[in-house]
This record gives structure tokens, C-alpha cells and sequence, in this order.
């Protein structure tokens, strides 16, 4: 055989023997991968069923770290994501050298995870780190020995990198690559889904807030109250350590911290400057300011150690009503979608806002009487509930002074109505000077003022009183103008247990006073019972002889006023005994009531001694008629009294110039009604009452206000019926001229049978003939029948 025959032979022989050699080696190595190959397969497998088992962004983030340490032995591990709005490279999550750190963003450059971005490629870099990545034309951040980097792909865009780097060469090769991309495209669904549910929940939070925030800025008008729930429910939706929302003092140019929450609360009730700091420079503004993170250059904040901060102006209207503000100890971003939230928020209750300081504005003012810058009668009522239920636990006493100027009514009809103002703000202002400051002042009603005065005794009281009539006295203003001060006293429990009985009290006091002449002090006297109803009665009679005797208003107030003190009157009466407010009324009250018949007279120059000649008239009829003295003398007081109810009359109506229209008429007929109804009081007089209330009934069942008929009207309201008509027929108004008595005697003999009783118009127009002058003799019959 030949050599070459054998060099061939031995080289088939080697071939064969270097293909199973190979083979064998083959199977080696692929037995030796097999393991490995399946041990990441089932991490693989593991890592996709865990990375959907969760919706929350950060356990994502860190189940994914987790499972990256178990495929890589690594102890440096970043995701980012890119910003594209801002141009920034964000950190969901980074850790180097085994550390977690804190998230933070970067300006986007050209840098690594960039190229990635761009490329959209794996990033394998083993060794000469630098030199590849200037290869590259990278500009690398940091050096590292290796580094692998995979593009999180979304919807065919790199929207972010996953990346792996040791400080050593060669950690890291291809198959660290394909597991880096194989997980990244796992984590890359995940955290999709992860955002999408992210930002679908801070939605629902930021949705929740706005409706809770809206639901405490339509239910509470208490502005401080209203705006302490909302900073509340700003810090359990949003991460901020401090809230606080301040508002503007127009008066001092200041913001108010009203309302804070979080973490750090030390500023409520703090003042701000217009432009100081942050808050202030937006109060001085009205736009939105932001520090991210505080340097040397940056505006103060609110709180010692705050960083970041942002605030927002509160405006309605193109009016700034405060500014709403956010700080942190630590450096902060303000997502855009915050700052659109607080935006919002700021806007939301901006309205509300609005209404709450104006209805509180409102209440301010319903609580000060406009004119003399004191309390008005409604705080004052609700302060002596408060103040009578605190002494009343506590065992303690207080008092009251009623004041009410003397001769003020002169001011106003003489000087006019302004100056009368003049005088009423001055005596407020001489109140609020020298009452103390525990004291409440307010205007009562017209020219009454209260004084309530706290921790006080009677005497104590007395003594400020006695001070405070000195003071108006000797006032120039109020001196040229002769206006002094009449006060009454009363003391808790001394004088009463319940406020109204002290207001009674006090303001019968102050009724003495004036009775007696005014410029006066007076109080309810102590010791022996039998003193205490002669006061009393003096007091009651005072108010008698002061308040009906004034010149007034018509209209229903003055009705109320004078019904309250006629009830109060007889009530007195009552309590001073059995029998008591049977017996025949004092002199005085039939004087005084008498007297507020004539009052009303005397307001029109076309009825002036109306009520008195009717009187006459009917106390010569009645004698006529044969009746007894005792009910001449009813019918000489019914006749005084016959128009009394026009004290509930309107001005405008009880003094018009023309004839009635329709609907003026049935108001004018409503005075029978009233007349009655304010003598109601006076049990002796319901003779009188009745008389007062049917003397405009017609004989034929057609008049008013309960269409008797015949015998069932009131024998005195016929005879006032007939002196009342021939009056108003033989006097003249401001629409008609009077007729002659014969006119008048021809027009009562005509409506006899139909309004007037026939039997007493012939005795009246038979007795009125035989008198040689009819107006001659009635002042002798008004004093005959009142002996």
C-alpha cells in the first residue's frame, strides 16, 4: 500500500474521530446548558405570572428589581422613562451599588439610555467602556466596566430603558441581553398597565376631591369652618406635609393663614404681608408661583424648613379673596396634573368663597345697627339668652339699663329726620365710649338703647347709669338740642328669673323715669311687698301716661305697641289681686286712653275735636233718651273712643287728601275691629268695647264689620252712630265742604230705617231743632256728663 494510500486513511481516521470528538463535546455542553436554560425559562415564566399579578406601579417596580436579581447577579439596576412633554429622562426606579435611592429626573442629552431610546436597540457594551461609547458618539454619565441596557417598547415607541451596569468587565453577555429584552418586554405590558391603572385611580381620588370639596363649599357658609374641611381633604389626596389656605384682610392688606393641614401645622392665624414670600408675592400678584427646590434666590415660604412650595390665588371676579399653598421638606416636581388639580380647586371654592365671606359680612351687619354703630335688638336678645343661662348656673349676677331719650321726638319734628340721626349716632358713640368692654350696647328700638352688663351688681349697675345720664347731659350736641336720658334698672335674680321679666322690669324703671319728668335714674324697689305693687302700679301708669300720650305713627306697629302695654296693664292688675281688674279703672288709664283718642284727632286738621263733639252730641242725645247716668256717662266715653282703632290705620290711608279707593276703604272699615280689639284688655270698659266696635252697623242689617240688624246693634253704638254722622256731615274735609245742620237733619230723617234707628234720629233732630245754636251748648253737655 502506498504512502499515500495511508496519509489518506489516517487522515479519513483523524476526520472521523474529530466529528465525534466534536459531537461528544456538543452533547457536554448542551447537557451543561440544559439546566440553565430551564432554570430561566421557569424564572421567565415566574416573572410574567408576577409582574400581572399587580396594578400598583411601585410593587411593580419592585417585584421586577426582585426577579432581575434572581436571572443577574447585579447591584446596580435602573428603569427610566422618558418625558417627552418636558424633554426628561425620569427615574421610576434606581439602584446602585445595592442602594436604593430616591426618584429624581434629568434633562433628556445624549447619553446612554437616550441612544437606546432612539435606536430602539439592545445595548451591549462587556469592556472598554469608553472607548465604545465614543465609538458610539455617547456621551456616557458615569464610567462603568460593563453595562447592558434593553428599550421598554410600547405600541412600536421606546417609551423607556431598562439597564443593568457593574463596575467590572466582562460581567455581562448576550444571554444576559436576551433575558434583559425577554423581561423587558414583560415589564414594559406591566407597566403600562400599571400607569393606565395608576392614573385611572388618581383620577378617581382627584374626581372625589373635587366632589367633596364642592359638597363643603355648598353646604357651609361659615368661611374659616368651610375652608379648615377643605385643606382636610386636600391632605388625604394629595402627598404635601403642609396645606394651608389664607385669606385676604382688605383692611390691614395682610393675608390670614384661615385653614391648615398636614403633617406640619404652625401657621394658622399668621399674618402675611402683601408681597412677603411666596404666599405674599402671589397675594400682590394674582398668579401662581412655584419653587421646585429653595436657594439663596428663592422666595420665603410659609414654614421654617420647607424647600418646594407652590401657591395659587383665590379669585371670584377678577377680586383676589386669598391665595391657596402646598409646601414640602423635600425637593418636589408639581406634576403638571397636580398643579391643574389645585387649579382647579382653587377655582372651585373660589365661589363659594365669595358667598361665605359675604353672607358672613352679612351677619356682621345684621348683628350692628347701621346707623349708631351699636348692637342691634335681635344680638342683644340672643346675648342676654347666652348671659342668663350662664348665671344661672353659675349662681351669678348681671344687669340690665334701659335707656330712652327725653324730647328726642322734638329733634325730629322740629330739626328734621337727619339731624335726629346726628343725635342718635352720638349718643351710641357716647355708649360704646364709656361702657365697659364686657358691656353690650345695643339699640333697642327708635331711641331706646340697652346696656347689658355682665358679672353686675344693682348698684354697680346704678352707679355706670347715673354716669352714663352725666354724660349725655353735658354733652354740647346733645345739650343744645335739649335731649337728656331717662334709665331704668334691673337686676338678675333680684328683679326676675327669666330675661323677659328683667327687659319689663328695666323698661318699667326707664318709664318712671320719664314720667318723672326724665334725666333720670330709677329701679324697682326692695323690701316691703305692699311698696312693691304701689310701684308697680305708678310704673304701669307711667307707661300709660308716657307712651299714649306721645304724638305717633299710625299704622300696625303702633297698634302692637299700644295692645302690649294695655296687656300689660291689666296683667299687672291681676297680680295684685282677687277682684283687682274688676274694679273701676284708675283715673288715669281712662285719661291716658281718652288722650290717644284725641292724639289721633289731632293728626289731621280736618278732624281735630272730632271725637269730642261726637262725644257731646251723643251725651245730649242719650240724656234725651231718658237714659241713666251711669250709661250716659258709657256713651260719653264710646264717643271719646269711637275712632280709637284708627291707631292701626297706615299714615298714607288715615290722612289722604281724596276719597278712598276700593281696596283703601276696606282697610279704613278694619278700625271698628281694631278700636274693639285694643280695649279688649280693659274688662270694665266691654260695655264701651262694643259700642266702639258696631257703631257703624246699619239699622237694615247692612254695615260693618258684622251686619247687625235692628234691635241686635248696641243701643249706644245706634245713639254714636247718629252724633258720629251728623258731624262728618256738617264739617268740612279736605274733598268736601260742610253742610248747613238742616241739610244735615234732612239726610239723617232720609237713611232712617235703613242706617240709622228711626226712633232716635227723630229725638236727636227734635232736640237739635230746639237749640238756639247747637255748637254753642256741646262743651256744656261734654262737661255736664263727665262730673
Amino acid at each position: 500500500m502506498s504512502s499515500f494510500n495511508l496519509a489518506a486513511i489516517a487522515l479519513a481516521a483523524a476526520a472521523v474521530t474529530f466529528y465525534w470528538v466534536g459531537r461528544l463535546h456538543a452533547r457536554r455542553k448542551m447537557a451543561q446548558q440544559t439546566p440553565r436554560r430551564s432554570d430561566e425559562l421557569h424564572i421567565l415564566n415566574e416573572i410574567g405570572r408576577a409582574l400581572s399579578s399587580t396594578l400598583e406601579l411601585d410593587l411593580l417596580l419592585e417585584r421586577i428589581y426582585a426577579e432581575m436579581r434572581r436571572l443577574v447577579e447585579v447591584s446596580s439596576f435602573v428603569i427610566a422613562s422618558h418625558d417627552t412633554k418636558a424633554d426628561q429622562i425620569r427615574f421610576e426606579i434606581e439602584v446602585t451599588d445595592g442602594e436604593r435611592l430616591p426618584r429624581r429626573s434629568r434633562p433628556a442629552g445624549n447619553h446612554l439610555m437616550e441612544y437606546v431610546l432612539r435606536t430602539r436597540q439592545p445595548l451591549l457594551i462587556r469592556e472598554r467602556f469608553a472607548e465604545e461609547t465614543q465609538r458610539l458618539g455617547i456621551e456616557p454619565l458615569r464610567q462603568v466596566g460593563s453595562m447592558c441596557a434593553v428599550p421598554l417598547v410600547l405600541y412600536d415607541r421606546a417609551v423607556g430603558v431598562m439597564m443593568v451596569h457593574s463596575p467590572k468587565e466582562g460581567v455581562f453577555d448576550e444571554g444576559h441581553q436576551e433575558l434583559l429584552r425577554v423581561l423587558a418586554n414583560e415589564a414594559s405590558i406591566a407597566i403600562e398597565n400599571a400607569r393606565l391603572f395608576t392614573e385611572e385611580q388618581k383620577k378617581s381620588r382627584h374626581l372625589t376631591l373635587i366632589n367633596n370639596v364642592s359638597g363643603h363649599a355648598i353646604t357651609t357658609l361659615n368661611p374659616v369652618e368651610m375652608l379648615e374641611k377643605i385643606a382636610t381633604e386636600i391632605e388625604t389626596s394629595l402627598a404635601y406635609d403642609h396645606i394651608g389656605i389664607a385669606t385676604l384682610d382688605y383692611s390691614t392688606k395682610e393675608l390670614v393663614v384661615q385653614a391648615e393641614a398636614g403633617a406640619r401645622k404652625e401657621a394658622r392665624g399668621r399674618r402675611i404681608e402683601i408681597g412677603e414670600g411666596i404666599v405674599g408675592q402671589v397675594g400682590r400678584s394674582g398668579q401662581m408661583a412655584m419653587v421646585r427646590e429653595a436657594n439663596a434666590l428663592t422666595p420665603k415660604m410659609v414654614l421654617a424648613g420647607s424647600v418646594a412650595s407652590i401657591a395659587l390665588p383665590v379669585i371670584y371676579a377678577e377680586q383676589l379673596l386669598g391665595v391657596l399653598y402646598v409646601e414640602s421638606p423635600k425637593p418636589c416636581e408639581f406634576p403638571e396634573q397636580e398643579i391643574l388639580l389645585l387649579r382647579t380647586l382653587a377655582d372651585l371654592f373660589a365661589g363659594a368663597l365669595h358667598n361665605a365671606l359675604t353672607f358672613q359680612k352679612a351677619q356682621e351687619q345684621a348683628i350692628t345697627d347701621g346707623l349708631t354703630g351699636v348692637k342691634t335688638h335681635r344680638f342683644l336678645m340672643e346675648a342676654l339668652s347666652a348671659e342668663w343661662k350662664r348665671s344661672t348656673r353659675a349662681n351669678r349676677p348681671f344687669a340690665l339699663v334701659l335707656m330712652d331719650l327725653d324730647r328726642f321726638k322734638f329733634v325730629n319734628d322740629f330739626y328734621g329726620h337727619l339731624e335726629g340721626d346726628v343725635i342718635l349716632r352720638r349718643v351710641g358713640h357716647i355708649l360704646e365710649q364709656n361702657c365697659r368692654r364686657s358691656d353690650v350696647v345695643a339699640r333697642y328700638g327708635g331711641d331706646e338703647f340697652v346696656i347689658l352688663m355682665p358679672e353686675t351688681s344693682l348698684e354697680q349697675a346704678g352707679q355706670l347709669a347715673n354716669k352714663l345720664r352725666a354724660w349725655v347731659a353735658s354733652d354740647p350736641l346733645l345739650r343744645d338740642k335739649n335731649v337728656t336720658a331717662s334709665f331704668g334698672i334691673a337686676g338678675f335674680p333680684i328683679h326676675g328669673s327669666t330675661p323677659q321679666e328683667l327687659l319689663q322690669v328695666a323698661d318699667s324703671s326707664m318709664y318712671l323715669s320719664k314720667h318723672q319728668g326724665g334725666n333720670s335714674v330709677s329701679s324697682a324697689e326692695q323690701g316691703d311687698p305692699n311698696d312693691g305693687k304701689r310701684w308697680k302700679k305708678d310704673v304701669l301708669e307711667a307707661y300709660l301716661g308716657v307712651t299714649l300720650k306721645r304724638l305717633f305713627s299710625t299704622g300696625p306697629q303702633a297698634f302692637e305697641e299700644i295692645y302690649r302695654r294695655l296687656e300689660l296693664f291689666t296683667r299687672s292688675l291681676v297680680d295684685q289681686g282677687p277682684g283687682a281688674s274688676e274694679k273701676e279703672l284708675p283715673p288715669a288709664v281712662v285719661e291716658t286712653v281718652t288722650s290717644l283718642a284725641l292724639a289721633i284727632d289731632a293728626k289731621d286738621q280736618y278732624t281735630q275735636g272730632h271725637s269730642q263733639k261726637v262725644s257731646a252730641y251723643a251725651v245730649m242725645l242719650a240724656q234725651a233718651l231718658n237714659l241713666e247716668q251711669a250709661e250716659v256717662e258709657e256713651i260719653r266715653l264710646a264717643g271719646l273712643l269711637h275712632d280709637i282703632g284708627k291707631v292701626g290705620i297706615p299714615e298714607g290711608i288715615l290722612n289722604k287728601s281724596g276719597p278712598l279707593d276700593a281696596t283703601e276703604w276696606e282697610t279704613m272699615k278694619t278700625h271698628t275691629e281694631l278700636g274693639a280689639k285694643i280695649l279688649e284688655p280693659l274688662e270694665t270698659m266691654s260695655r264701651i268695647r262694643l259700642m266702639v266696635r258696631h257703631h257703624h252697623e246699619y239699622y237694615d242689617g247692612s254695615g260693618y264689620p258684622e251686619r247687625l240688624q235692628g234691635e241686635a246693634i248696641p243701643y249706644g253704638s245706634r245713639v254714636i252712630a247718629i252724633a258720629d254722622s251728623y258731624d262728618t256731615i256738617t264739617s268740612e274735609r279736605s274733598y268736601k265742604k260742610g253742610r248747613s245742620p238742616e241739610e244735615a237733619f234732612s239726610e239723617l230723617e232720609r237713611c232712617a230705617a235703613t242706617q240709622f234707628d228711626p226712633a232716635i234720629v227723630r229725638v236727636f233732630v227734635e232736640k237739635m231743632r230746639q237749640l238756639p245754636d247747637p255748637k254753642s251748648r256741646l262743651k256744656e253737655f261734654t262737661v255736664q256728663s263727665g262730673r
